[in-house]
């Protein structure tokens, strides 16, 4: 490290190469175009994997001998599959003048990369050193406060307006699915509390951690949800009283740009057939190629072709439950009569297969083999099982310093090991 700074300011360059020993260095990430570094005994490169390269054309390109790059990637395949290169991630490359590779590493996701060590062998012959290892993260718990208004009238447009993304918009939809349908409840004036985990890796956001506590206020009703882990069980989320918000069947399939279209009736008319039939379900309009998750946990009756229904997906769940989601223009992976999927699981996605006027999902409930109205149905259901009276006190201390974060500022409470799932005075938060 000493030589390359010492040959950077040789040549006037003022750019930082840093490798440690857990992690590559993340300045490969944020460069435009190639490094080179050269040294009287070593070339650095750090660089992005071009469109359409291989593991192969890749060290070809820097010159690296054929009979290393065959070493190499044999030594590879064991522990990772060189076919799963992925353009624009970044590498690291490290060798000599003579052209044998000291260190490769490359960033596999945002949790792992790739190093290959090359070893020096008394016979001269290359080999490799492989090991896929986990990059160092650090947590932190960051209190956020949101409202719906006419500018921003969901609660992904609601989150990104307080500074964040997508996919904690998704986690809070997770938490409340079964008491709030997120496509139609949410009204201007709306407002939300979060308390959550941002995952950091060397000074960088890369994603988000679980949601430790969120409150959420629509049509004049404020739910709540805290991430629990009980003494020897599984974590989950309770409101203020200690229930689980989990219901048996969550508000709605699917995600927050659909809206509903075709309410529940038997007397609708229909506008392919033109007539007057019933409706026995709910339509929401979407998106083509939107996830379509199962409302509840259950085994998979059909999975196929239905007629008018198109592709359709049937799921059998207990209590005499039964769902179906028509008109999809796909499948998920591996579904068919016989398996098992949980509630949350993704299905298929949204289509017009079938007799359809465009993207939609009609979505079906039945119980006892009748109809029911989703709608209406699953707000019958009572809340999820209590926590137990033993543990009652310690999810009060949890419930009491969690809600008491909400009114604080948006900024960072606690770095990495003072979350509540790690932290030792805290009421077995969980993770």
């Amino acid at each position: 490290m000493t030589s390359i700074r010492g040959a950077l300011a040789a040549t006037g360059l003022m750019l930082a190469v840093g490798c440690s020993q857990q992690a590559p260095p993340r300045s490969a990430v944020r460069v435009s175009r190639d490094i080179v570094l050269a040294t009287e005994q070593a070339q650095v490169i750090e660089a992005r994997v071009p469109r359409n390269a291989t593991f192969a054309s890749l060290l070809r390109a820097h010159e690296v001998s054929e009979d290393i790059v065959y070493s190499l990637i044999e030594s590879m395949q064991r522990t990772f599959d060189p076919r799963h290169l992925r353009a624009d991630h970044s590498y690291r490359l490290e060798w000599t003048v003579d052209g044998l590779i000291r260190e490769f590493t490359y960033e596999i996701d945002a949790d792992r990369f790739l190093r290959i060590v090359g070893l020096q062998e008394p016979d001269g012959e290359p080999r490799f050193d492989v090991e896929v290892v986990p990059y160092e993260k650090s947590r932190a718990l960051v209190s956020v406060q949101g409202a719906v208004s006419r500018e921003h009238s969901s609660l992904i447009a609601a989150l990104g307006a307080a500074g964040e993304k997508e996919p904690l918009a998704i986690e809070m939809a997770e938490v409340f699915g079964g008491d709030v349908d997120f496509h139609h409840d949410l009204r201007v004036g709306d407002t939300f509390d979060l308390l959550f985990e941002k995952l950091v890796r060397e000074g960088e956001f890369v994603g988000y951690g679980n949601v430790v506590a969120a409150r959420l206020t629509t049509g004049g009703r404020t739910y709540e949800a805290y991430r629990f882990t009980p003494p020897g069980g599984k974590p989950g989320y309770y409101d203020r009283n200690g229930r689980s918000v989990r219901r048996f069947l969550l508000a709605s399939p699917l995600g927050f740009q659909p809206r509903v279209t075709s309410q529940f009736s038997y007397r609708r008319l229909h506008p392919i057939l033109g007539r007057v039939r019933a409706h026995r379900g709910v339509d929401y309009g979407a998106q083509r190629g939107a996830r379509v998750v199962a409302v509840a946990s259950g085994v998979v009756r059909q999975a196929g072709r239905m007629g008018g229904g198109g592709r359709t997906v049937m799921i059998r769940h207990d209590r005499g439950y039964e769902t179906r989601y028509l008109h999809l223009s796909s499948f998920a992976k591996g579904m068919r009569p016989g398996r098992h999927v949980s509630q949350g699981q993704m299905i298929g996605r949204v289509g017009s297969t079938g007799l359809a006027t465009g993207p939609h999902l009609h979505y079906e409930l039945l119980r006892n083999g009748r109809h029911r109205n989703p709608l209406v149905e699953h707000r019958r259901l009572p809340p999820g099982d209590p926590i137990s009276a033993a543990h009652r006190g310690q999810f009060g201390a949890f419930r009491q310093q969690s809600a008491a974060r909400f009114v604080s500022p948006r900024a960072v409470l606690a770095e990495a090991g003072a979350t509540p799932e790690n932290r030792k005075n805290d009421a077995q938060s969980g993770s």
